[in-house]
Parts: C-alpha cells; structure tokens; sequence
C-alpha cells in the first residue's frame, strides 16, 4: 500500500531529472510541523490601582504579609517535628519487635533443652538405677529388717522431759548453795 504523497510512486519514469524535480521535502506521510501561535497578551495581567496606598497602609500589609509568613513557617515547622517524632517511634517500635521476637526465639529454645533435659533425667532416674549407684559405686547395702529399730515418740518425750526437769532442780540447788 503506498501512500499518495509518497514520492516513490514516480520512479517509473526512467528521468532521473523528473524523479528530482518531483521530490519535495515537504511531501511525506509524516505531520506537518505547525507550531501554534501563542497569545501573550493574554497570559500577561496587568492591574492598576485606584488609588496609591500610603505608607502606614503599606507597612500594616507588610507586617501582616509577615505574621501569615511566620505561622506558616511555624506550621510547617511542627509538621516536619510531628513527622520525624512518628519516624522516631516507629524506629523504635521496630527496634522493640525485634528485640521481642529474638527473647521469644530465646524463650523458645529454653523450652525446647528443658524438655530434653527433662526426658534425659527421666531416662536417668529410676529406682533400679539408684540402687545399682548405691550398692556399686557407694558401697552401700540394703537394710535388712533386724537392723530396724522403731521409737516409741511418746515415751521419748516424756524421758527428755524428766531429764530436763532433773537437770534444772540440780542447777537451781547449786545455785542457792552458791548464793
């Protein structure tokens, strides 16, 4: 398909003096570059005051010209300060949450030996295995039951009671004796 401004479509001609005379560089499929015109009065505003202003009139807008500039400064101000305080604390929390999770990995594997170690002195510990430490590597012998001697508390107490009595009669008459 060719288009009709191509210039291409007249080189059938063998006249190479035709095929020059026929290129234009205007001719092409491409957009023409326009460039609009631009309307600078329009952009362009100019007012005129009615009337001049005096001096104290200037000097009371400019002061307030520099009271709206100062709050706006300061408004600006506290909302960098409000921003870098939520930066802050949102540094620190992520600091805290780390700090967290690694007591929680701590706390967990604390559980983890502590399950182990409670499985390895339950395996340890049981009563054969006692009395085979106690008979091999201490040299101690189960008691048999003629070497049991049962006290009667009752009968105990009531002789330490008389022994104390005895002992205190004693030293009471010797003190007397002595004074």
């Amino acid at each position: 398909m060719t288009n009709t401004n191509d210039f291409r479509r007249y080189s059938y001609n063998n006249d190479t003096a035709y095929m020059i005379n026929s290129f234009s560089a205007n001719r092409g499929s491409q957009a023409p570059k326009v460039r609009p015109e631009e309307d600078t009065s329009a952009n362009l505003k100019v007012r005129k005051n009615a009337r001049v202003k005096s001096a104290s009139q200037v000097k009371v807008e400019q002061r307030q010209a520099f009271n709206s500039v100062v709050k706006i400064a300061a408004v600006a101000i506290l909302c960098l300060a409000m921003v870098g305080i939520l930066l802050n604390s949102m540094a620190v929390k992520n600091e805290l949450t780390r700090e967290i999770s690694q007591q929680q990995v701590a706390i967990a594997n604390a559980k983890s030996e502590n399950i182990s170690l409670r499985s390895e002195l339950d395996a340890m510990v049981s009563i054969s295995m006692i009395d085979e430490y106690a008979v091999e590597k201490l040299g101690m012998r189960k008691v048999r039951s003629n070497q049991i001697q049962y006290m009667d508390v009752g009968q105990y107490k009531a002789d330490r009671a008389k022994a104390l009595a005895s002992a205190s009669s004693k030293t009471a008459a010797q003190k007397g004796n002595i004074g």
